[in-house]
């Protein structure tokens, strides 16, 4: 039995009385007035968002026996080399996964920061002086966290490449380019503890709703990171103290009047530049409405002035964020 709201799903056109909107589609752009108008992150920034490194990635390498494309590969006569090659495609894992915190330079670029010693570090050593690899290969996975893991990722990017490492008189300059982005204690250690390697990328794919998505380099790095990304769940812990009957009024509102009357229970499970994810549960069933902003938020701080739009109430009378920016 399908116990989804019907008509939840259908795109409505947005209140002329409403100075935000909401939506009920996956899409990440409606139409209006002819004019495309973005209402969700776009492929592109989600895979800017992850690549700053606020959610840590996944590193994939090739493992110490794995077979190199270059070498011999096993004679008629050397059975046991056969027979390890043949165990190895029917399903050994070929590759190894290191825990690895990734950080993107000013102009988009990837780069690994590593404690020196660590596991992941002793591996990249070891695979960069190896005649075999010509830059070491790698896959940078990286899965989206909602908030309070309260609902499905919502993205994940994939990055495949090389690993080359930054050359020592270099290492505090990347360092501070990094910081410019993502200003991390860590980087203090870079030179001393820590170094930073750098991943050239071959291609980047971005997982969503809407499916697999190759980028090109320029959808890449001229694509910004979501300002709201980092304290995601400070914002939305701030809406459930702050703008709870706010938010379930605007709810309500939303909601055609038989579905209204049988919501119970709504929680916010996300929270972007263009606007929230609304988790409402109506009678046995569950949708998600979209609560768009009337203009993208650039930075934290426009974020009370956004909510006080969308919900229609002076900023000082719901406890806004700073409320007086």
């Amino acid at each position: 039995m399908d116990h989804r709201i019907q008509g939840i799903e259908r795109a409505t056109a947005p209140d002329p009385h409403r100075t935000g909107g909401s939506e009920r589609t996956d899409s990440n752009s409606t139409a209006s007035d002819g004019v495309r108008v973005t209402t969700r992150p776009t492929p592109a920034q989600w895979a800017r968002t992850l690549a700053v490194g606020t959610v840590t990635g996944t590193l994939h390498l090739p493992r110490t026996d794995a077979a190199c494309p270059h070498q011999r590969q096993p004679g008629a006569d050397d059975v046991f080399a056969r027979a390890t090659a043949v165990q190895r495609r029917a399903g050994e894992p070929r590759t190894e996964s290191h825990p690895v915190q990734h950080l993107t330079d000013a102009w988009g670029g990837l780069l690994l920061l590593l404690e020196d010693g660590s596991p992941v570090h002793r591996r990249l050593v070891e695979l960069e002086t190896d005649a075999r690899w010509r830059g070491v290969p790698a896959v940078l996975d990286v899965l989206d966290v909602p908030p309070g893991q309260a609902a499905l990722p919502r993205a994940r990017l994939c990055v495949t490449g090389w690993v080359e490492a930054v050359l020592p008189a270099d290492q505090r300059r990347v360092a501070q380019t990094a910081a410019a982005v993502r200003p991390l204690g860590a980087l203090l250690d870079v030179g001393t503890t820590r170094s930073i390697w750098r991943l050239e990328v071959a291609d980047v794919r971005v997982t969503t709703a809407g499916g697999v998505h190759l980028l090109e380099d320029e959808q890449f790095t001229a694509a910004a990171p979501d300002p709201l990304y980092d304290d995601e769940d400070g914002l939305v812990a701030h809406l459930e103290t702050h703008h709870r009957d706010a938010l379930v009024g605007w709810v309500l509102d939303t909601l055609p009047a038989e579905q209204a009357r049988e919501t119970r229970e709504v929680a916010v499970v996300g929270a972007d530049r263009y606007g929230l994810d609304v988790l409402v549960t109506v009678g046995d069933g569950t949708t998600t409405l979209r609560a768009g902003f009337a203009e993208p938020v650039t930075h934290e701080h426009d974020v009370a002035r956004a909510l006080c739009r969308l919900f229609e109430r002076p900023c000082a009378a719901t406890g806004c964020m700073h409320a007086g920016a």
